[in-house]
Order: structure tokens, then sequence, then C-alpha cells
């Protein structure tokens, strides 16, 4: 049989392994730094192994420690998976909530309704980790992520979030003043266009348009190439080139005038934001929660407290 002393361990030192270092898993676990390491002390001595290779710097998996890491974190997570869903079957949803998404999933989906989350579920401690890289929710302990759908892994549970999004050739007046219209998308090689590169794979996305049933892709070189939705924006609107983005990000600018959208005839199919996650099983009600209020944004969970003030007489 298994000591308690050993098992006890264990999801400090997954926790160590997945955030790289004492102090960030004491932040993740809500203990003391001391605590952590005298944990993993206390773990290693026991096996008789050392877990982890410790410098001033930097904290890493020793061979065994990589084995045991690899060994522990499917059993460790369904175990925690099923101890939330028994807490939670009849109480408030709560605990810790990692979610890794694309700054456009935090700025479309998530970050316009957060407060109503945050106040509707103050037991839940919402973690949002933006990268445009693509994670690995499972080896990084993410409880879910927001990515596009086309990027995911196959065996992963995926439902769309967010509204449908258009992708628009975008351009400031000032540009197409000196520069002229392209009228098809085989005119844009002979314009200044700005690229976007994967922070992940480092390959430059392609240009993609629909003529008719028929997805096109162009590869015009990139006059500035870019990796920051925020740099796209302020490179379109001082006229540096022309930019597919989501228009979403930009509808102020196309309201005004400061920025106008070409080639809409050739426009692709729209695309939409998904949230995934390794299983439905044992799905804890913290990722319930978070799923079907950001799904609508919100609008579910304050149509019923509306509902609710309506029956009570406070609305």
């Amino acid at each position: 049989m298994m000591e308690s002393t050993v098992l006890s361990a264990l999801p400090v030192f997954r926790a160590v392994a997945e955030a790289g270092g004492f102090t960030a898993a004491s932040g993740r676990l809500g203990i003391s730094v001391s605590a952590v390491s005298q944990a993993i002390r206390q773990l290693e001595l026991r096996l008789g192994i050392r877990l982890f290779d410790r410098t001033s710097r930097s904290v890493r998996l020793t061979e065994r420690g990589r084995e045991l890491f690899e060994a522990i974190e499917g059993p460790i997570g369904l175990l925690s998976g099923a101890v939330e869903a028994v807490k939670e079957t009849d109480g408030e949803p709560s605990g810790h909530l990692r979610i890794t998404l694309s700054r456009l999933a935090a700025e479309i989906c998530v970050l316009p309704t957060l407060a109503d989350f945050v106040t509707r579920y103050p037991a839940i401690r919402l973690e949002l980790s933006t990268d445009d890289r693509l994670t690995d929710i499972v080896s990084k302990g993410f409880d879910a992520g927001i990515r596009f759908r086309g990027a995911l892994a196959l065996d992963m549970i995926s439902v769309p979030i967010g509204p449908p999004l258009r992708r628009s050739m975008l351009a400031s007046p000032d540009y197409l003043a000196r520069a002229g219209t392209p009228r098809t998308p085989e005119e844009l090689s002979r314009h200044r266009v700005i690229r976007y590169r994967y922070p992940g794979s480092g390959r430059l996305e392609p240009l993609i348009f629909r003529r008719g049933e028929e997805i096109v892709q162009f590869d015009p070189p990139g006059v500035l190439i870019l990796d920051d939705n925020a740099h796209f924006s302020l490179a379109s609107h001082a006229g540096l080139g022309l930019a597919q983005r989501f228009r979403v990000t930009e509808e102020d600018a196309l309201r005004t005038g400061e920025l106008v959208s070409i080639l809409d005839a050739y426009e692709p199919e729209q695309q939409q934001l998904h949230i995934y996650f390794p299983s439905r099983d044992l799905q804890p009600a913290k990722l319930r929660a978070f799923i079907d209020w950001f799904r609508v944004g919100g609008i579910g969970a304050i149509s019923a407290r509306t509902r609710s003030g309506l029956a009570s007489g406070t609305v």
C-alpha cells in the first residue's frame, strides 16, 4: 500500500513539474514556497530518488522525475476531476480554473462579460493565460483552452464559443489613395501586404479567399511581418499596407472610415472560436459554468437572473 505521505505529496510534485518552479507552484496550490519545498524533499527521501535538478535560477525534472510525472499525470487528473465533481454536485461551482486562450479569444469571447462571470461565480478562482501559441492543455495543467477548431488535436472535445467571425482585407484610405485599390486577390502581388507569422510554428499565415465554391490561398511577399493583433492595428491605421484581419477587431475604425474593407466579394467563410478540453467525463462544475457562460456571452446567466428578479419583484 502506498504511504500516505507519498500520496499527499504527489499533487505538489505535479504542480512543481507543470509550473516549472517552487514559487509558481506555491501560488497555484495556495501554500507557502517552504511548504512546497518541504513536500518535494520528503517525497524524494521516501522514494530514494532525486526528482528535480535545482539551480539558483531554475528547477527542472530529472529523467526519473519525468518518468514519474508522465506516469501519474493521467490518474491524478481523473482523481481531481472525480473529487471536484462529487464536491460540486449540490454546491456552487468552485476551485481553481485555468484557461489558455489566444489574444483574439480573450478580446472577443471572454473580456466583454468577464466581470459578470466573476461576480456570478465568486468561488471560482479563474486564471487566464493569454498566448497566441497553441498550448498542450494536458501537459501544462490547464482545464481548457480557446482556439480555432482547425488548430486543435483530433482527440479534443470542442464547443463553439463566441460569434462567427469575418476575415476582411483592410486598408487605410490614405494607403488606397497612394497605391490604388486591388480588384482581385491576384492584384495583391503588386501591393504592400502586412503578413502574420504564427508564434508557435513560425509559419507565415496565407491569405485566404473564396471564389465561388473554391477556396484559394495567396502567399505574397510581406512588406511587414507581425505576430500581434495590436501591432497589426497600428500598422493598418498608419497606412503601411493591406492586412487580412478579423473584422470584429476593427469595427470602430470601419464605422468611422479610418479603415475600409476591400475584396469583400472574395471573403472566406466565417470562422468560429472553440473552447476545447480532453474529455466530457467527470467534467467539473467550474468548467461547465465557464463553458455555459461564455458560449452565449453571459446571456443565459443574465437572463436567468433577470427572470429571478422579476419573480421576486427586484427588477
